[in-house]
């Protein structure tokens, strides 16, 4: 008897609590609906259990349907941080229009392994079941989009009662709500297009330093774009799931602790970069010290994430490790900035960019920032300013450091020159005295032997001599007079001391005269500059001018030279013209031209030959300092 009313008070509460569920309000839904909000809602209620709730099959398990639901109004969207955690949100819905609009069950969470929606027509009883990964198209199957949506097929002014099954092994959020599909469809493409070009961006880029690396073979650009991998393999592992589906589809492992392992990887890689790029070693020991320990700390946190009852989940450990690097490389950036490097605040800035973006995305995550565009692809937005800000760190950095090697080249090009300006003017220093003493030797010494050779001479009576004996003596007085002549005109041009004090012109003028008076050829000098010019250059022009005249004397058998020396354009023009028999090929690389070849390279000037049978004209052209 007893064992007959505990089942009939069964079967009363049972169809109680039936009548009260068949009473709740119903959601009506119009063309004006655009997208509805369901969470906070009177008509929404909810019910949260553990593991030990049966998995879902293809038929509404009883057991669900007689679950003690709650109303949604007043509760906090964020179920919090729960681990193997089951939520069930159940309301009552009506199509109230006959128009030809659809609408999709959304969730804009995103950390979502799978959800199932049990959609219950109240006239006839059929459920219907749908999940996400059957919803949407195939190419995008097994991807664990932003945007979830299930299509509600309603027929027009229906109730229907729906049943959604929330699967995941992380936070809760609920962000549900009734989106038209074809608005739907608009937005999501808008944030797909949007996380797409994000992830060329980061490719490009990712190019663009390998380019700049093998171009200038800087280790910046080297790290940078370790460090954007790294960024990029956690953009594809915890954005939308592309590498669940083509690599390891069938590894939950990696699916629920890959954004870990990437996470880390992108820290060590983001390291090595910033304590480069800062120069922390050098300049901030204890800040490279201190990442470098974050780095280990955050390695032996694995330890707690992969234990059987962590004390946090993996997303809340990538979550930690992001906030705590980003707020060590910022203060590393500003510190850096204070000690005098100017392209570090282009670096805090690019970090600054992309924390704000991870924040704004982990306040929307915990219920403090309404989602949209903005707020969903925030990290996208502020990594590409990030991307931007460090690649004009880095080619400031790349311009500077050219900049800083050009200015030592040319320091060091300075410095060699006026190095080889001293050496060469010691050389002419020595020179001159060498020229000197040999002039001194030449005429004090050979000189004097040469004088008493035509004293001794002298001495002897021509008269007492016979005419073969008179004709030798005449020989060797000839001999000796013209030796003589020609050494004093050695010894005068060796070291012409109307050089030194009169310069150029004057010592050639004086040089012609001398000539003409000795010689059987006419020279003649047309000089346009009066003003003396530099030691060494005076010095090289007149042992060219005294080459050239030699070779006239010697070879060209010319009865007029015309010597011309002009400035011009800043540069000395230098001319010899004579008339005479002109120059064979052979004896156009004698070695007195090859001395006046030596001399114009000295200068730093050029010179040409032009001979033929009435004459030879040489011309050279010399800068002017």
């Amino acid at each position: 008897m007893r064992i007959a009313a505990k089942y009939l008070f069964l079967c009363l509460l049972g169809i109680g609590r039936v009548c009260i569920y068949a009473q709740s309000p119903v959601i009506k839904i119009a063309e004006k609906d655009v997208s509805l909000s369901l969470w906070g809602r009177k008509e929404v209620t909810f019910w949260t259990g553990d593991t030990t709730v049966p998995t879902v099959n293809r038929n509404l398990n009883n057991y669900i349907v007689s679950a003690p639901f709650e109303s949604s109004s007043g509760q906090p969207k964020s179920l919090g941080f729960i681990q193997n955690h089951q939520v069930w949100l159940k309301f009552k819905v009506n199509k109230n229009t006959v128009s030809s609009v659809n609408w999709v069950l959304q969730n804009d969470y995103p950390m979502i392994d799978e959800l199932y929606c049990h959609v219950v027509d109240e006239q006839t009883g059929q459920v219907t079941v749908k999940s996400l990964k059957e919803s949407i198209p195939g190419y995008q199957r097994d991807i664990n989009v932003h945007q979830a949506a299930i299509p509600l097929d309603l027929v027009p002014f229906k109730n229907y009662t729906v049943y959604v099954h929330l699967v995941s092994a992380d936070a809760k959020k609920m962000q549900f709500r009734l989106t038209q599909t074809t608005y739907f469809y608009e937005r999501y493409f808008d944030q797909l297009w949007l996380w797409m070009a994000h992830l060329g961006f980061v490719a490009c880029m990712i190019v663009v330093q390998l380019i700049f690396l093998f171009v200038t073979r800087e280790r910046n650009f080297l790290f940078y774009s370790l460090f954007m991998i790294g960024y990029l393999l956690v953009a594809v592992v915890g954005g939308y799931g592309v590498v669940d589906k083509w690599l390891w589809p069938h590894n939950q492992w990696f699916k629920s602790y890959g954004i870990v392992v990437v996470t880390l990887l992108s820290n060590v890689l983001g390291v090595l970069f910033y304590v480069n790029a800062l120069r922390l070693k050098t300049q901030m020991p204890l800040l490279y010290k201190t990442l470098w320990v974050q780095t280990l700390a955050s390695m032996v946190g694995l330890y707690f994430v992969f234990s059987q009852d962590p004390p946090f989940t993996a997303n809340e450990y990538a979550c930690w490790i992001y906030i705590l690097f980003f707020c060590l490389v910022a203060s590393a950036c500003w510190a850096s900035y204070r000690r005098g490097n100017s392209s570090a605040i282009y670096y805090f800035c690019g970090t600054v960019a992309y924390f704000v973006g991870i924040m704004v995305v982990l306040f929307w995550t915990l219920n403090y920032i309404e989602p949209n565009l903005l707020v969903i692809n925030a990290i996208h937005i502020g990594s590409m300013l990030e991307m931007v800000f460090f690649t004009w760190a880095l080619a400031r950095e790349y311009r500077q450091t050219r900049e800083q090697k050009e200015q030592t080249q040319r320091d060091l090009i300075q410095t060699l020159q006026t190095q080889n300006q001293e050496i060469s003017e010691a050389l002419t220093r020595g020179q001159n005295l060498e020229r000197k003493r040999v002039a001194a030797d030449l005429h004090d010494s050979l000189g004097g032997t040469l004088s008493a050779i035509r004293w001794t001479l002298s001495g002897i009576d021509a008269q007492k001599l016979s005419d073969p004996e008179k004709q030798v003596y005449n020989i060797l007085r000839e001999m000796t007079d013209d030796a003589h002549q020609k050494l004093r005109f050695l010894s005068h041009n060796l070291h012409p001391e109307d050089l030194e004090q009169d310069g150029l012109w004057v010592s050639l003028e004086k040089l012609m005269d001398k000539l003409n008076r000795n010689g059987r050829t006419k020279f003649y000098l047309e000089t346009q500059i009066d003003e003396k010019l530099e030691k060494q250059v005076e010095f090289e022009l007149y042992n060219i001018c005294l080459e050239l005249i030699n070779n006239v004397i010697k070879h060209a058998q010319a009865t007029q030279t015309h010597l011309t020396l002009k400035r011009q354009n800043g540069h000395i023009y230098l001319e010899i013209n004579d008339d005479g028999k002109g120059m064979k090929p052979t004896e156009k690389s004698g070695i007195g031209l090859r001395n006046i070849q030596e001399r114009i390279n000295t200068l730093k000037g050029t010179w040409q030959i032009e001979s033929s049978g009435n004459g030879t004209k040489i011309s050279a052209q010399i800068p002017f300092h």
